[in-house]
């Protein structure tokens, strides 16, 4: 993106982010700093992490920042027709406060990560991810009754300069439901 090696997308999705004070703090560190994504394959991957990191298939998307908050939005446009989706995202939030004994310690604040879906109607408010260092699988639901073409993604913001912010996806679903 932009002709910046660290800044891979899958292809279709458009990625944007925040920079600048975070509105959280005041300190040094309270700065929303943009975050790197890559489109790994699974032998980028170290091989002991492989099965953490991906789902389904030989890829993952990793966004990440060590040191840094971050903020950003990953979506797509789509031409849908009318009906009610089912929006299902797969997460895994790796927020890494710091380490003991080559064992990560995830992040003990809840807020230290949080989601919002982008879709129809507004998507979601911020909601904390439920489980840090394990994939959590999100949903949403919409409805739309006419034919149009559609923004629909997730943002996602890591509020404090953790260790490393980083964040996998793997194996999405857009469902139509009716």
């Amino acid at each position: 993106m932009y002709g910046i090696p660290e800044l891979q997308l899958p292809t279709g999705w458009a990625f944007e982010w925040d920079e600048g004070p975070t509105g959280f703090g005041n300190q040094a560190w309270d700065v929303w700093v943009r975050p790197e994504t890559r489109v790994l394959p699974y032998f980028q991957l170290p091989e002991g992490e492989r099965d953490y990191f991906i789902l389904d298939g030989d890829y993952t998307i990793k966004i990440f920042k060590g040191n840094g908050a971050i903020s950003f939005r990953l979506f797509q446009e789509l031409n849908l027709g009318p009906g009610t989706y089912l929006f299902r995202v797969r997460a895994y939030p790796d927020l890494v406060e710091g380490y003991q004994n080559g064992q990560k310690i995830f992040a003990g604040d809840p807020l230290a990560g949080e989601i919002r879906f982008i879709a129809p109607g507004g998507g979601t408010a911020w909601f904390p991810v439920p489980a840090f260092g394990v994939w959590n699988t999100l949903e949403h639901t919409f409805t739309i009754t006419e034919p149009q073409t559609v923004y629909y993604g997730i943002g996602v913001r890591g509020r404090y300069a953790l260790q490393n912010d980083g964040w996998f996806f793997d194996n999405w679903e857009l469902l139509k439901l009716e």
